[in-house]
């Protein structure tokens, strides 16, 4: 079986803007803090105090496995990279709608991740002109795994939009009368 423990990389900071310190000087930081300066990860802390620095430091997990994926699957071609991490950027505006909840975001992320994963399975899978029945298994299992993965986030998703629309409810005189997020459903007034 394929082995697919990612591989720990180094945290490097790529040209954060509006930072006072070069970018040079903040990796050596990081360099520091990595091999145990207590003086260098206290620095980091403070860095990491800044909104949106954790991201930069690789502390979005999420995201990191997307990225590594995606690495995996492009290998070394940068325009096949660039291709996927630009459609999975239109599918995250896509799935996360106008003014999405933080909660939906996470959400977002998970259904774009598991989307990867699954058609990423099964660009491999396709891939091989043959194989052994225990690998078949195996892929075969895995597409599995990961088809139910990307039908749960999307079923979370959509839960959590569903107890988020409000409703009202209005009987009067034996007609009912049932309006979700300001829209009057069609049907929805019967005696």
């Amino acid at each position: 079986m394929p082995d697919t423990a990612p591989k720990k990389s180094p945290a490097t900071v790529a040209n954060p803007t509006g930072w006072d310190r070069p970018v040079s000087e903040i990796n050596a930081t990081i360099r520091k803090a990595e091999s145990g300066n207590a003086a260098a990860l206290d620095e980091v802390k403070l860095l990491l105090a800044r909104p949106g620095t954790a991201d930069l430091f690789g502390g979005n997990v999420a995201r990191e496995a997307v990225r590594k994926l995606v690495t995996t699957y492009a290998g070394k071609n940068p325009a096949v990279r660039e291709s996927i991490l630009r459609k999975l950027e239109e599918l995250r505006a896509e799935v996360s709608g106008p003014n999405p909840s933080p909660l939906e975001k996470l959400l977002v992320e998970r259904v774009v991740a598991t989307w990867l994963h699954l058609h990423h399975l099964e660009a491999v899978y396709a891939g091989k002109e043959s194989m052994s029945l225990p690998l078949g298994a195996y892929y075969q299992k895995s597409i599995s795994a990961a088809q139910k993965r990307y039908i749960a986030a999307i079923k979370g998703l959509a839960e959590v939009r569903k107890l988020a629309i409000p409703v009202l409810q209005v009987n009067i005189a034996k007609k009912q009368l049932n309006v979700a997020a300001g829209n009057i459903a069609a049907g929805s007034v019967s005696n």
